[in-house]
């Protein structure tokens, strides 16, 4: 897949989202949306007594916020907003309650039932025919997902490995339906994004063997900022699958062959999120919208469905998600990012649905330090830079190198919430950029520009007005030493 195939949102480029991986990201995506529009933002602790959303049994630090417009507060728990009603968060963790609350509204869902011993997952496979699938009945992120078991021995060597590497007790065994998977993400009444999650796989160059091609493709998962934490691993599942083909690491595919590695299209190991939005039918989005429907106060979610290769209007809902991932909407390995945090600020906070937004974004590691050390409960980020728009470029010369001139420009900026950066360009050169809300503001500051530190002495300084570009930029002030 080449990179040029990939349109990223304007206002979230790779920069942005830099050394945010993983839950963070979606935290960090939904809340930067909504404080873009000027909405005030605020993060907390674990500790924090404000949070009555349901959380999973793992730290939350960066994962739980609110967002205010002054009129009402909506607190956040990674994507998922207080709207969805907890009891429905509880509902979508057990995969057979689901399909129960499906069933009753008429949404199609795999036949299957939750097992708990061999014997019975054994006796029910071959009850039903094969291929099967099994997972985890309160399993997430694919963890022991095991699909498109094709015979009874195959089932039982699975087994085998699942009981020595989990602690799961109760099973699904369902049917294998053959199609395409997709996660939707639908919020209200329509469908905002849907992506195509084909299992991990490697495409044949005629020269490479399979355990070069996985490392290249892991090179180019490292480019997304969704994926890069994401790479394919080898192991039993990876082996497995290359011997049903007669292949080895050590195999040499033909130029253009694709050779999956594993059957569970789970990006976590390894799988290729494909935007596919515009591909789906209006059937298809239609159930997705209804399987949200058929549960509880749960207005946004993410919905996995087979869509049935050869028909595009039919397919079965596997599982809902309550509290979905949406990065890979926004950095998917193919396609155009879908904008699931603006959808989710429209219906949240509709009268900020045509609001200005501004480029800027804020240090999100940085701003959680103080939360993550146990030293504050919680925190409140600097508002929203919507007038800042008037942009200035100085460039100084004279005695400034070890002097503590950019130290004290630095100081002086964030004092007076000046935006910009101080860069050194040689032993006596220093260019000044500052953003501000008036000319007024920072013609003022050419002062502190010309007077520097007690040890400096400022020659000339050349003075530029410049037009502030649409290009996302970080808040603060920053200090940059070499090129």
């Amino acid at each position: 897949m080449k990179s040029k195939e990939v349109e990223l949102l304007p206002a979230l480029s790779k920069k942005v989202v830099e050394g945010i991986t993983g839950f963070q990201l979606c935290s960090y995506l939904v809340a930067l949306e909504g404080w873009r529009r000027g909405l005030e933002l605020k993060w907390y602790s674990d500790e924090s007594s404000l949070c009555n959303l349901h959380r999973m049994n793992s730290s939350t630090h960066g994962k739980f916020f609110s967002l205010d417009n002054g009129e009402e507060v909506h607190y956040f728990f990674r994507s998922r907003g207080d709207k969805v009603a907890n009891k429905t968060v509880r509902i979508c963790q057990n995969k057979e309650k689901t399909k129960s609350y499906m069933r009753k509204h008429g949404v199609p869902v795999p036949l299957g039932v939750a097992l708990e011993s061999d014997e019975e997952i054994i006796s029910y496979a071959n009850e039903i025919g094969y291929p099967v699938i099994i997972k985890p009945l309160s399993g997430s992120m694919g963890v022991g997902v095991y699909t498109n078991i094709s015979d009874e021995q195959t089932l039982i060597n699975i087994l085998k490995e699942v009981r020595k590497k989990y602690s799961y007790r109760q099973y699904l065994v369902e049917k294998h339906y053959e199609g395409n998977e997709y996660r939707i993400y639908v919020v209200g009444d329509r469908v905002v994004g849907a992506t195509n999650r084909i299992p991990a796989n490697v495409i044949g160059n005629g020269v490479d063997t399979i355990e070069k091609l996985i490392e290249n493709k892991n090179e180019e998962r490292k480019q997304n900022p969704y994926l890069a934490p994401k790479p394919i691993k080898v192991d039993y599942e990876v082996t497995y699958m290359l011997e049903r083909v007669g292949y080895t690491l050590t195999s040499v595919p033909k130029e253009g062959e694709q050779v999956f590695l594993r059957e569970k299209s789970n990006l976590s190991s390894g799988g290729d999120p494909i935007e596919a939005t515009d591909e789906l039918s209006d059937e298809i989005k239609q159930i997705a919208v209804d399987s949200l429907k058929a549960l509880p106060s749960i207005p946004h979610a993410g919905v996995d469905i087979i869509v049935e290769s050869k028909d595009n209007t039919k397919g079965v809902v596997l599982e809902v998600n309550a509290t979905a991932e949406i990065g890979f909407h926004l950095f998917p390995l193919v396609g155009k990012a879908k904008d699931i945090p603006g959808a989710l600020m429209d219906y949240y906070f509709p009268k900020t649905a045509g609001a200005e937004r501004t480029h800027f974004y804020f240090d999100y590691l940085s701003i959680l330090e103080p939360i993550k050390a146990g030293a504050i409960e919680e925190i409140k980020v600097a508002e929203t830079p919507l007038n800042k728009k008037f942009v200035k470029k100085y460039t100084a010369t004279g005695k400034l190198n070890r002097v503590g001139y950019m130290t004290k420009i630095k100081r002086f900026a964030l004092e007076r919430n000046l935006y910009g950066y101080a860069k050194k360009i040689d032993e006596n050169t220093v260019d000044i950029f500052l953003i501000g809300e008036s000319k007024e503001e920072l013609d003022a500051f050419k002062e502190y520009v010309k007077k520097g530190s007690k040890k400096s002495v400022v020659k000339n300084i050349r003075e530029e007005d410049l037009e502030l570009s649409g290009k996302p930029r970080k808040t603060g002030f920053k200090i940059i030493t070499s090129s």
